[in-house]
């Protein structure tokens, strides 16, 4: 029945917009979070105009993260469409992202093409990566196991760092604010001219916090906590790329990320001291880009990815160490306005961790996947299949197909179904007196309808889904192998439906922009709501922006969600925002952020606080 009235209400709400937008035309649109029609590459593997894309998106631009001040590459991401998340305290804690109501470890992060998930715990290092050397950030929800194999059953999060092109560019910047934030990055990027193009580019950043105490007076652990020392953090990264178009139509290069998160955090003992959370998060790729023929493009990757995690305390130092081998060939053949896709793909990957009794494993997986995009006038289509075969486990096949179709230039509906799956972590299958070897791999199956007009005047999308996960992951304390007092088992299936609205208006120098998630993530085996999950959460905000200035406000607004085991009720809250920027001279620009203005006490974990109110101001150089 749920299913069926999200689809209804849809249907009314296309009826409805389709009058509504034959009478408008006085005000002029942008995308709800940039400019408007972007190139998408997340959705297809391939450049793809954003009209043209029929999977489910976000797009985040460079203006967007400028104006982040200093917000964590979490927090941004809380404040779009179909996003939650979850945190342990401030911006260097450990972090969670939802999309579209599904598990953390259910989403796929790429770096600049890159897979970045621990193998150990299956699960993305969020509070690694910096944010200022982000030039754009990719959101494609729902299952894209059928374009990247396992984990994409929530969706894909792909962090695209700056690519070199034209006349040489100088940035920097440097602020300073509340909790004793700081933060500074710079870079240099463009390229040469003529035959034989050199693209360059190199981004650096460092940020610290001396923080502020995490532990909230509802933790039910308090007592074995430090609750009077504040906990900060230190993040450092870097990003280069390096490529030489050395003939026409065929390029060679290099690209590299290297982050560090150095975050405090309290120690459940009777001695209450306090821990360092370090994380490294690395990806390095050897690519080969080449135009064999007018239709056949073709990209050769070698790469190789790390996540390292060590937890420091008086007592401990337990590293896990998780690397992953790719090597990646695809092709894309044009026929006529389609496009013919055909990938081959190896991962090898492994994790040594010294934590309890210690772990050591490695794991292949060999993938074939083959997609085909349709366009034609008024219609548009994609079909795409994966099978992706893992040592000691089998082949794991997903697919997806789409059909999208235009009623006019600017009003276009579209229907998706597709399947994704996510194998067990070597944690969940390895772990001593926890993992079971013999664990099936979760698996979704998604089906969603949309409507998405945009004009000069306006943009809106809205997106109807529905997701079933089945053979969920979870801790166990039944049914375990002799000797076991838990273990990870196949215990849960989930259905999440929902309906997801978002849009923007611009008028002169105004503009305004906002996003609605109503959405219903049940656990079918216990009927609650998963946790840290709600039924309803949005944003808004407004901006007035000049060529020299731009001044906005924003609210995000989340209901109420429960902890683990439908424990731990977290209220309701909303919170309010406002940033600027000004040049005051070519090339240098101030800039302010406010978050939280009205000092909201709310929480993303049940027991650990959040930011109060909290400033910043800086100065930034960018020649133009």
């Amino acid at each position: 029945m749920a299913k069926l009235s999200v689809f209804a209400l849809l249907a009314a709400t296309l009826i409805h917009t389709q009058a509504v937008m034959a009478q408008s035309s006085s005000v002029s649109v942008v995308n709800a979070n940039s400019s408007i029609d972007p190139v998408i590459v997340t959705a297809t593997r391939t450049p793809t105009r954003a009209n043209d894309v029929l999977a489910d998106y976000v797009y985040i631009g460079p203006e967007e993260i400028a104006d982040a001040g200093q917000s964590s590459l979490v927090q941004l991401l809380q404040r779009q469409r179909g996003v939650e998340i979850s945190s342990n305290g401030g911006s260097g804690a450990i972090a969670s992202v939802f999309l579209r109501g599904a598990n953390s470890g259910q989403t796929l992060v790429l770096i600049d093409g890159v897979r970045s998930q621990s193998t150990n715990s299956g699960s993305p290092s969020w509070q690694a990566i910096p944010l200022s050397i982000i030039d754009h950030i990719e959101i494609i929800f729902g299952p894209q196991s059928s374009l990247y194999g396992s984990d994409a059953i929530g969706g894909v999060v792909q962090i695209f760092t700056k690519t070199g092109e034209g006349p040489i560019q100088v940035g920097a910047s440097t602020g300073y604010g509340t909790y004793g934030t700081s933060i500074s990055d710079a870079s240099i990027y463009g390229s040469t001219s003529g035959d034989q193009k050199i693209r360059y580019s190199l981004s650096a950043t460092a940020e610290n916090a001396a923080g502020f105490n995490t532990i909230a007076t509802n933790n039910s652990s308090r007592s074995f906590y430090n609750t009077t020392q504040i906990m900060g953090y230190t993040r450092t990264g870097a990003a280069g790329k390096l490529s030489q178009e050395w003939s026409k139509g065929q390029e060679l290069g290099l690209q590299v990320f290297a982050s560090r998160n150095n975050g405090q955090y309290p120690v459940f003992s009777s001695s209450k001291p306090i821990g360092n959370q370090i994380n490294d998060v690395s990806t390095y790729a050897l690519f080969s880009k080449n135009q064999f023929t007018d239709n056949w493009k073709s990209l050769l990757q070698i790469a190789q990815s790390y996540d390292l995690g060590q937890a420091l305390t008086p007592t401990s130092n337990a590293v896990t160490n998780s690397r992953q081998n790719i090597y990646t060939w695809q092709n894309d053949i044009t026929v006529g306005k389609d496009l013919v896709q055909l990938v081959a793909e190896r991962k090898i990957a492994s994790v040594y961790s010294t934590s309890g009794s210690g772990l050591s494993r490695d794991q292949t997986t060999n993938s074939f996947a083959g997609a085909y995009q349709l366009k034609r006038e008024s219609h548009l289509g994609n079909i795409s299949l994966r099978s992706d075969n893992i040592t000691d486990y089998g082949p794991q096949t997903t697919g997806n197909i789409a059909y999208g179709y235009f009623f006019t230039k600017q009003f276009r509906t579209n229907i998706n179904y597709g399947t994704g799956f996510k194998a067990p972590s070597f944690y969940d299958l390895y772990y001593p007196n926890y993992g079971v070897s013999t664990l099936k791999s979760e698996k979704s199956k998604n089906s969603e309808i949309g409507l998405h007009y945009e004009t000069k005047a306006f943009d809106i999308r809205i997106i109807g889904y529905s997701n079933t996960i089945s053979n969920l992951i979870q801790y166990s304390s039944s049914g375990c192998p002799t000797g076991y007092s838990s273990c990870a088992s196949n215990v849960a299936n989930a259905k999440i439906t929902g309906l997801s609205i978002g849009g923007a208006i611009r008028s002169g120098y105004f503009s305004l922009r906002g996003s609605f998630d109503q959405q219903n993530p049940i656990d079918e085996s216990t009927g609650f709501v998963l946790a840290k999950r709600a039924r309803q959460f949005g944003n808004i905000g407004t901006e007035y922006k000049t060529s020299k200035s731009a001044f906005g406000a924003e609210g995000t607004l989340q209901a109420n969600r429960n902890d683990f085991s439908n424990t731990g009720y977290m209220g309701g809250y909303a919170i309010y925002n406002l940033y600027g920027n000004y040049e005051f001279a070519k090339d240098w620009t101030l800039f302010g952020r406010w978050n939280n203005i009205f000092n909201k006490d709310y929480q993303l974990s049940y027991g650990y606080n959040t930011p109060g109110s909290n400033l910043f101001v800086g100065v930034r150089y960018a020649m133009k």
